[in-house]
This record gives C-alpha cells, structure tokens and sequence, in this order.
C-alpha cells in the first residue's frame, strides 16, 4: 500500500506512522518547575544525536502554549534549561505508563506514581532510582517544527550529557548488561517491547 501522508489516506483502522519508525526507546524525563516542583513524563520521540559530545534529542507534541499550555517538562526545560532522561526499563514499565496520567500541571508524577528519587550530580532535576541509567542534562536548543493542527504545538528539545549514572549492578565485564537491564521500547499503538533478545555483528573493515 501507499498513502500521502497529508492526505491521510490509508484506510487504514489507526495512522500507521508511528508503527513504521520502530523500536523507539522512551526518555523518562525528569524536570523542576521554577516553583521547585518535581515533574516526570516519558516520551517515545527520543534518541541520542551525538557521541562527542554526547547529545540527545525528545520531541514535544501537544497542546499549543495558547491553550492549556505546552506539557510541563518543557516549559520546566525552557525555564530552567536542565533535565535528566532516565531510561525506561521492563521492570519499570508499569510505574513508567502510570506516569502517562494527565495530570493538572503543578501535580506531580513522581508522587503519583510513587517513584523514589535521587539528588542528581550536577543539576535541580533529580533522577528515577527506578532506572538503571540516569543522563544528566543541560539545554542546547530549541528546535520549533512544523504542524498542521493550529492548536498544537510540535518542537525538538536538545540536551547536552554532562553526566551519566550508570547502576554498577548493570554492568559485566566493562559493557552495560543490556539483557540484564531489558530496556524498554514503543512500537506504536498501545504495544511495547523489552529487548532481551541480542545479537552481535561485526562491521566490515
């Protein structure tokens, strides 16, 4: 099948997009208002961008700030410019849907959905204790994009890793332990899946 992508016309039950870029790892952001209020929200648009220095990258889809307002972890981010992406594992995946919830802003997720937190190394927002991996982050910009919805709003939020916590129990023989750790993905729809099945291949020279 082909469909135009601005004509929407696939036929199909549900819009196939996202279900065609896939695995997509979830960023469990972590961020603080300018009221010192803990927030968490966890996006699929997510990935790293740079190695050196390390950079990553999550998308903001949602109301536009004329409504009700852009969601809370990025008015925290472009208030405060810092933000830890925790990373989403199995063993987390309920507590991480939990904070799906669309809460008034100002509630909080993490007392929602009962995580427990840590102070962070070098920034306000604290990490997910639940999570193996805690990227610490500063704001390196703003990305506005295209909509076709006047009243949504849809951006690209850089960060740069200043600092990355790493769960020693996660790592064997130097590498992370990515069975051990089985992070966690998006597939589109309402389906997930944790990578416990892992192959290796070496690159031609």
């Amino acid at each position: 099948m082909f469909y135009e992508t601005k004509k929407n016309n696939h036929g199909l039950k549900f819009n196939p997009f996202k279900s065609c870029i896939i695995p997509r790892p979830i960023a469990w952001i972590t961020t603080i208002s300018e009221d010192g209020e803990d927030n968490c929200a966890p996006y699929s648009f997510f990935n790293g961008v740079a190695s050196d220095p390390p950079m990553v990258m999550f998308a903001n889809n949602g109301p536009a700030p004329s409504l009700r307002g852009p969601k809370d972890t990025f008015t925290n981010i472009k208030n405060n410019k810092e933000f830890v992406v925790n990373i989403s594992t199995y063993e987390s995946k309920d507590k991480m849907n939990k904070t799906c919830a669309p809460l008034s802003s100002g509630e909080s997720e993490i007392e929602y959905a009962s995580l427990e937190t840590k102070e962070s190394n070098f920034i306000k927002p604290k990490s997910l204790k639940i999570s193996p991996i805690n990227m610490e982050c500063v704001l390196y910009k703003i990305v506005d994009l295209p909509n076709t919805n006047e009243n949504e709003y849809n951006a690209i939020i850089i960060g740069k890793v200043i600092g990355i916590n790493i769960d020693d129990e996660f790592i064997k023989d130097g590498i992370i332990n990515v069975k051990k750790l089985k992070p966690l993905a998006r597939l589109g729809y309402m389906d997930y899946s944790a990578v416990d099945n892992i192959f290796s291949m070496k690159r031609p020279s």
